[in-house]
């Protein structure tokens, strides 16, 4: 498998010394645009947007395995990551694997330019993500301005933070990266469509999360791998009910406080949340299988005991009943 490495910054220095590892044929396009024809189909475009502000939009199809090493670097960025590709594409934090993507539903990713990350796309799918490059002076003081406006009383930490989480990618950022799925880079006014996409972006990012002072944090490596392990677990087992968070905090060798806050922070959510969220996409799939006669057949599978409950919390999750969705066995 071919490994690249690079180190993001505002400015296109970096692409540079990244086509260089890229292989024969690699090159950088007017300092935006990098194609690789030896590698993958496609490529990727780099802009400055605004002082404090860049994107990279990744648009391609790997034709072999590759993973991506970003080094660490002391630049002050954060990295706002938005994976909207049709598969699940995976992250590696300090050696552990984050599955990201539309379809894992956790496609919002947001990362400390401080830690360390390999990414590892899917060979023969389209890989479209875009990643926000926000200095962290711009983005605290963004978060702390709207969080003053809202409440008068949060404040932005002074000392220097860790900060990554992992979220859904909500309705308005989908519906603001679906437009720009289907551009071009060829076409001219690509750039400032892009500039203008990546400002609508950060502008909800901002007012979604207007109590990211809350969040800036620094999470132990161990116990962020014990939090991931009770996210796989639950995963594991979404055909089971909630284990119930004193099981998780028991596996994880946490409190129940300390288990719940910390995966807040982390994921966004609380844990029975996650479950049920995650539960409902596997219904989703299951629906729509055509392995199933009978709508209660699908509830049953998924230990529900009462059609009700099972289409009251599919309502929740979808807007719609899970008959608007049921595809019938054809046997």
């Amino acid at each position: 498998m071919k490994e690249v490495s690079h180190v993001y910054s505002l400015t296109s220095e970096w692409l540079y010394d990244n086509v260089k590892q890229l292989g024969e044929g690699a090159e950088v396009i007017d300092g935006k645009l990098t194609v690789m024809p030896e590698l993958a189909e496609g490529g990727f475009y780099f802009t400055q947007v605004s002082h404090g502000l860049s994107v990279v939009l990744l648009d391609l199809t790997f034709g072999k395995p590759i993973r991506i090493r970003r080094l660490a670097s002391d630049n002050d960025l954060y990295i706002i990551h938005y994976d909207f590709s049709d598969e699940i594409n995976l992250i590696y934090i300090d050696g552990i694997k984050h599955k990201i993507g539309y379809k894992a539903n956790l496609g919002l990713g947001v990362i400390d330019n401080a830690i360390e990350n390999i990414f590892q796309p899917i060979v023969g799918e389209r890989i479209f993500a875009m990643r926000l490059l926000v200095s962290k002076d711009l983005l605290t003081n963004s978060i702390a301005n709207t969080s003053l406006k809202n409440t008068n009383k949060r404040k932005i930490k002074g000392d220097k933070n860790t900060l990554f989480f992992y979220d859904h990618i909500d309705s308005e950022s989908k519906v603001i990266m679906h437009a720009i799925k289907n551009k071009s880079f060829s076409d001219p006014a690509f750039e400032i469509y892009l500039q203008g996409v990546s400002l609508r972006l950060l502008a909800n990012f901002i007012d979604r999360y207007s109590n990211l002072a809350q969040m800036l944090h620094h999470i132990p490596e161990k116990e962020v791998e014990t939090l991931q392990l009770t996210k796989e677990y639950m995963l594991k087992n979404l055909l089971d009910g909630f284990p119930g968070v004193d099981v998780l905090a028991e596996m994880s060798g946490m409190s129940v406080t300390k288990y719940k806050t910390l995966f807040r922070k982390m994921f966004t959510t609380t844990p029975n949340h996650f479950f049920i969220r995650q539960k409902m996409i596997l219904a989703n799939e299951l629906l729509k299988s055509e392995n199933f006669n009978e709508l209660s057949e699908v509830a049953r599978k998924l230990n529900y005991t009462k059609i009700s409950k099972f289409s009251s919390a599919y309502s929740q999750q979808f807007g719609r009943k899970p008959a608007d969705d049921f595809l019938k066995s054809q046997f």
